[in-house]
């Protein structure tokens, strides 16, 4: 019972730390996960007691593997290290995502790259050592990446953004807002020709009916006077 409680104590005592927040503009980003307290191989040492030792053997191989999400439930890529062998780098590739894994100073540094502002998240590191023995799992607190995605010139990407909008207003401006001037514009026309023909009309059948008002009394007058040369 007093083994098991020690072996708790000292499993608990051990844990993986990762900085808070890393920012990536450009795709890639790097986590930094650190075994806490660092194994014996990490040249510092314990200065009066006040730093726990690493309760374990020194590690050897190990797999490093990068969760992704809130709870660490999706596993984006691993890789398998030797901590003695600080120098190697090794990495595998998921989908459009790359990862490298590499020891250096007695962390594993993790190099992502391939990321999309999708891809912004919590990642955890999760450590297992497989020899020597016993197996050990530790998992860390966790990092929130955010993905921030830019273009490889920004003022292009600017100027480029400034003229899709003043195109789409201006294609907005030639259907909706122009349509409604021009219909207007084009019934204003088409009554004021109609009420031109309409006057003229008027005007024409006054001006024969006066021409026929004007021609009667002018032709009763002639009829009237030659009666009497007739008579003679």
């Amino acid at each position: 019972m007093c083994s098991s409680v020690g072996r708790v104590t000292k499993f608990s005592a051990v844990r993986v730390t990762q900085p808070y927040r890393v920012a990536s503009t450009n795709g890639t980003a790097q986590i930094q996960c650190v075994i806490q307290p660092r194994p014996a191989f990490h040249q510092v040492q314990p200065s009066h007691g006040r730093h726990q030792a690493y309760p374990y053997p020194t590690p050897e191989d190990f797999r490093v593997t990068l969760m992704k999400g809130l709870h660490g439930n999706q596993e984006l890529c691993s890789s398998v290290l030797n901590f003695t062998e600080q120098i190697e780098t090794q990495w595998e590739r998921q989908g459009e995502v790359q990862c490298w894994a590499k020891v250096r100073d007695g962390a594993v540094e993790v190099t992502i790259s391939g990321l999309k502002a999708t891809d912004t998240d919590i990642y955890r590191c999760e450590i297992q050592v497989f020899y020597p023995p016993p197996f050990l799992r530790f998992r860390g607190n966790g990092t929130l990446l955010h993905v921030v995605e830019s273009s490889d010139c920004p003022a292009q990407r600017a100027k480029a953004q400034r003229r899709e909008e003043e195109d789409e207003e201006e294609d907005g401006e030639r259907t909706a807002p122009l349509s409604v001037p021009v219909v207007v514009l084009v019934i204003l026309i088409i009554c004021v020709l109609l009420i031109i023909i309409y006057v003229q009309t008027l005007q024409c059948e006054r001006g024969r009916r006066e021409m026929v008002r004007m021609t009667l009394p002018l032709h009763h007058k002639t009829e009237a006077t030659s009666f009497p040369y007739e008579n003679i």
